[in-house]
């Protein structure tokens, strides 16, 4: 078993299409786990756009609205940043996924950091 630091997600800017691949932000595989030590979602935009972050298993779907799966959502002010504590130090198992989207396309980056386990 190794353990290395690592840069998951480097200014990725958010889609709005939760099913898209470009909405995973970080994975892991049927042989690691990762550690999530750093989260910062950055709203570049001149207007408050809502993201919507997800912690799954990566054969899970998505849901959103009243009683959907999503772990966090946050509504972040124009050039604010939102480190989501529900996400931070927190841990992916195997096969598990983080996914995110914005209320806006391209305004919102994220970069997330860790430890990955292998």
């Amino acid at each position: 078993m190794t353990a290395a630091l690592d840069d998951f997600t480097s200014e990725t800017q958010l889609g709005t299409d939760k099913d898209a691949a470009a909405s995973i932000l970080v994975s892991t595989t049927s042989t690691e786990k990762k550690f999530i030590g750093d989260v910062e979602y950055t709203n570049t935009s001149v207007s408050a756009i809502e993201v919507t972050v997800w912690r799954l298993l990566t054969a899970t779907t998505a849901t959103t609205g009243s009683g959907g799966n999503w772990l966090a959502k946050k509504t972040i002010q124009p050039g604010k940043v939102w480190s989501c504590p529900e996400l931070r130090n927190s841990t992916l198992g195997i096969s598990m996924s983080v996914r995110a989207i914005a209320g806006t396309g391209s305004v919102v980056n994220a970069n997330l950091g860790g430890v990955t386990e292998s």
